[in-house]
């Protein structure tokens, strides 16, 4: 039943769709809102190592999968934070070119922002759980592939925070137009 990525996608398009909106909503936000007298999270976020990153973008994926205890709530707040921390960091190197940018996003945010993105979808999962809980007569099948859907999209976001954060200590640094 569950021998795909696609499938655990398909099964849960609809929390997709809200997780990425919220996301997509802070990094808005982040861009047009940057106070640039304030600074911005820099997009060079390597300087304890591979260990102290990993610890950091687990915690931040931890936080938004929480959002399962709060049928949501945290996770509408630490995606949208989230997002708005890549808009500010984005407009933060402006004067950086678009193809210096996408170097310093791009080699770990196509791992590290689906692991955001699919934590998201864990944190909604309570709510759909409840929906599927009070509709479904197979109740004890239902819960069993609930946890397990849960599980698998558990060790994808874990595997894909640690290639990121790999990525992001030893390869991204080598495009930052500063440290050359």
């Amino acid at each position: 039943m569950y021998k795909t990525f696609p499938f655990l996608l398909k099964n849960n398009w609809v929390l997709l769709i809200l997780v990425i909106t919220v996301f997509m909503l802070g990094v808005i936000n982040g861009v047009y809102y940057f106070d640039q007298l304030n600074g911005s999270e820099d997009l060079n976020t390597t300087p304890g190592g591979v260990i102290p990153l990993l610890v950091n973008n687990l915690v931040a994926c931890f936080l938004i999968s929480s959002g399962f205890f709060t049928f949501g709530l945290t996770s509408i707040i630490y995606l949208f934070t989230n997002g708005m921390i890549l808009g500010e960091s984005i407009v933060n190197k402006s004067d950086y070119s678009t193809i210096e940018i996408l170097l310093l996003i791009l080699p770990h945010g196509v791992f590290e922002i689906p692991a955001l993105l699919l934590s998201g979808v864990i944190g909604f999962k309570s709510i759909s759980f409840l929906i599927q809980y009070f509709t479904n007569k197979k109740v004890d099948t239902f819960i069993k592939s609930y946890f397990l859907n849960i599980a698998l999209l558990s060790l994808i976001v874990i595997l894909l925070v640690i290639v990121g954060g790999v990525i992001e200590t030893y390869l991204t640094p080598l495009f930052d137009v500063e440290r050359i």
